[in-house]
């Protein structure tokens, strides 16, 4: 690779604060001018053409080396300390036997294991799982076994979690454990002795081999790995998330499709100028956190990535990040709100926040309270740089904005999405709703398909080329996006989409029940949602709601767990004898078990 002719093109355009701005002293931030409007980044019809984040990763490194790049549990790592990283990752996993094409799991929290995996796949052309490190029990292992992995990282605190499942993955062969900065003990002895306390639980199933993570690191080459074949569409990032059906599924991402996302988040998203900083407190598992990581990568800036969101120690951690942004979901900004004003709010650099699921009543007081600018999108993890940005600012409240010129968008209402050729301009539908219909103007910008037991199924596309989203919206006067609803069998709570069927399926399992099904229902906060379990005695059974939630509570993840627990007589049904989910979750709470109160009848009913 030609890093020096390469990186020629990877100069992002300058950030500004735009006409119709003003500079807010003090705080390095622009803000808009009274009610002017002011513009947000162009994207252009494309992003820059960059083939693969190895070449990003490998650019930014020959030109800002020994520059401040990621900070995460308390140490800073500099542009070519990653790089180096990756190197010795992917020289680590290629000695083991892998190849390009192979699925490497990495089931950790935020921290440099995480990332050091993600990148050092990159590098080696493997796939990237990053499994979602609150997974537990059956819903761990269907992932990991749906992706066939054989090798996964794991954090040493996460070990016994995977060491509950191993039975069920015939095809693991290694998992390296690896033990944080800062874990309990802190000495090297101590935290020796918690590794190999994690192996021995893993080394249950014969013939795994188990491995300490940070010596195979030494150990390997720090020299770049030799390059793979320059084929934009081979897969690079395999992301679980639900599908259509309710069913958790794994998006493929290609090459060109991660090369992209990495150019377009930082020049459309967040574009900071060269050394300024962003801050993310989200999953790294998730695209939201890896993409403001790929941002500050292509901007040449700085990250503070935090293990979890603090509420109360949040505004400290962003003022001494020196974070012009940050990246949130709907209910962090809640919470953040709730909160009492903190004297760190006034002493941050930030300029504007980035995410979705602002509350929209609250949008404008958020924005006066923190000194910000929000920017509200729309996206999916297998639209990838295929989103809505706004044109201006300030945003209207409760819209997402424009799409990106990427892709072509129309508006379907449901009784016409039988018809491939319906659609709803937004000059013929300002207030009708419908699903959101995209299609890619070029190949490898959104994903490849849905990706099972090592086959691709391209689930969700029309004959003539549109992904159906699955999200509801409707035009505003002002040719803007308004979210309306997601049609598919999910709920979105405290920033997880959860698949609704996977909840049923475990409810099921348990005795005396004879139907079960999971819907969203309005959450105290009004942003996102809490979890209702309808559920329908078996014949001659008794069910008692508070027994069936501590049930489900030891056998899924706890973000999955219900709040409610409501026991019926039948649930409606359509004709072909399928549940209406929305007559279940409009009947409501009243009567149900509620978690939260300990009694039937709580709080929420």
């Amino acid at each position: 690779m030609d890093v020096e002719r390469s990186c020629d093109d990877l100069n992002p355009p300058a950030a500004e604060g735009g006409e119709g701005a003003r500079f807010v002293a003090g705080k390095g931030q622009w803000r808009a001018s009274g009610a002017r409007q002011r513009p947000w980044p162009d994207p252009g019809p494309f992003a820059p053409e960059v083939a693969t984040v190895r070449a990003l990763l490998e650019c930014q490194a020959a030109r800002l080396g020994s520059r401040p790049f990621v900070t995460m549990d308390g140490e800073t790592w500099t542009y070519a300390a990653v790089d180096e990283a990756a190197n010795r990752v992917a020289n680590l996993l290629l000695d083991r036997g892998h190849r390009p094409g192979d699925v490497v799991g990495a089931l950790a929290g935020n921290g440099f294991a995480l990332l050091a995996t993600w990148w050092g796949c990159a590098k080696a052309g493997l796939v990237s799982l990053p499994v979602n490190a609150l997974l537990r029990g059956a819903p761990l292992a269907a992932v990991l076994a749906d992706a066939e992995v054989t090798t996964v990282v794991c954090e040493a605190g996460l070990a016994g979690a995977l060491s509950a499942v191993t039975a069920s993955l015939p095809r693991l062969r290694r998992v390296l454990v690896a033990t944080p900065p800062g874990s309990p003990g802190g000495d090297a002895a101590i935290s020796a002795r918690a590794g190999l306390g994690a192996q021995a639980a893993l080394g249950a199933q014969a013939g795994l081999a188990i491995e300490d993570f940070e010596a195979a690191f030494e150990a390997a080459a720090s020299a770049a790995p030799p390059a793979f074949d320059d084929d934009p569409g081979a897969a690079t990032k395999l992301l679980y998330t639900s599908g259509t059906t309710g069913e958790p599924k794994g998006v493929q991402w290609s090459r060109a499709c991660e090369a992209t996302h990495a150019v377009a988040y930082g020049d459309e998203l967040l574009p900071i100028a060269e050394g300024e900083a962003l801050y993310c407190c989200l999953p790294l598992a998730h695209i939201t956190c890896q993409g403001t990581t790929l941002a500050a990568l292509r901007r040449g800036g700085r990250i503070t990535i935090d293990r979890r969101f603090d509420p109360f120690g949040f505004w400290p951690r962003v003022r001494d990040a020196e974070a012009v942004a940050f990246t949130y979901v709907g209910t962090l900004l809640a919470v953040l709100a709730q909160r009492p004003p903190h004297a760190a709010e006034g002493e941050s650099a930030l300029r504007w926040i980035l995410g979705s699921a602002a509350p929209a009543d609250r949008w404008r007081a958020l924005e006066e309270r923190f000194g910000v600018s929000i920017i509200e999108t729309w996206g999916q993890t297998e639209t990838a740089s295929c989103w809505t940005a706004p044109a201006s600012l300030p945003q209207r409240p409760g819209t997402v904005g424009r799409p990106s010129p990427r892709f072509e968008a129309r508006l379907v209402p449901e009784t016409e999405r039988a018809a491939p050729g319906a659609a709803r301009t937004r000059e013929t539908a300002a207030a009708e709703v419908g699903e959101l219909w995209i299609r890619p103007k070029r190949p490898h910008v959104l994903f490849d398909g849905y990706r099972s037991r090592g086959r691709l199924v391209a689930e969700g596309w029309t004959e003539d080329g549109w992904y159906r989203t699955g999200d509801l919206f409707r035009w505003t006067d002002e040719g803007d996006l308004a979210f309306v609803v997601r049609v598919r069998e999910s709920v979105r709570r405290r920033g997880e989409l959860i698949a609704t069927a996977e909840i049923e399926r475990v409810a099921l399992g348990l005795p005396g029940v004879g139907e079960a099904v999971a819907v969203g229902v309005p959450a105290d906060d009004g942003v996102e949602e809490e979890l209702l379990l309808a559920v329908v005695a078996a014949a001659g059974a008794a069910l008692d709601p508070g027994e069936l939630w501590a049930a489900l509570r030891s056998r899924l993840p706890k973000f999955m767990v219900p709040r409610y627990v409501a026991l019926r007589v039948e649930l409606p049904k359509t004709p072909t004898t399928r549940v209406r989910k929305h007559l279940v979750a409009a009947e409501g709470t009243a009567g149900a078990f509620d978690a939260r109160a300990g009694r039937v009848g709580g709080a929420g009913s």
